[in-house]
């Protein structure tokens, strides 16, 4: 890839996609050494990156129900990473927006997920009703 920055983009939404898999149970043991790492490939629960179609950009990743973009860049934006995590998700079709966003100099799993708070009070009121039909 002849662009540094868009290089170590993609490099940070790769780290991001095998770090949730990872911690979700999406891979097989050893994944690294595997032919392929999905222990179901078809489970919709599995977090990929999808092939952009068309004009309207869908996000770096799918995590359902979340659209995430990643950014890894030197300054950071807060409000431009979420409104573009909006905007995609939107067109996606998923009901939230997430800006990943790469600590400097830090593990993967330091980075920062972040949404507006309106998608918030949305998440937890999601919680919130699942968590009442259980009991």
């Amino acid at each position: 890839m002849s662009n540094p920055n868009k290089a170590k983009g993609t490099r940070w939404e790769t780290e991001v996609r095998h770090y949730l898999n990872v911690v979700l149970g999406q891979y097989v043991d050893h994944w690294k050494d595997a032919a392929y790492p999905w222990r179901d490939p078809h489970d919709p629960d599995n977090v990929t990156r999808p092939a952009q179609i068309g004009a309207r950009d869908v996000g770096d990743l799918h995590a359902r129900p979340f659209v995430l973009e990643c950014k890894a860049e030197k300054g950071i934006r807060l409000a431009d990473y979420v409104r573009q995590a909006n905007r995609e998700a939107a067109h996606a079709g998923y009901p939230y927006g997430v800006a990943i966003v790469k600590a400097p100099r830090r593990p993967v799993g330091d980075g920062y997920a972040v949404m507006d708070l309106e998608t918030f009070a949305q998440v937890l009121a999601t919680f919130r009703e699942a968590d009442g039909r259980a009991q």
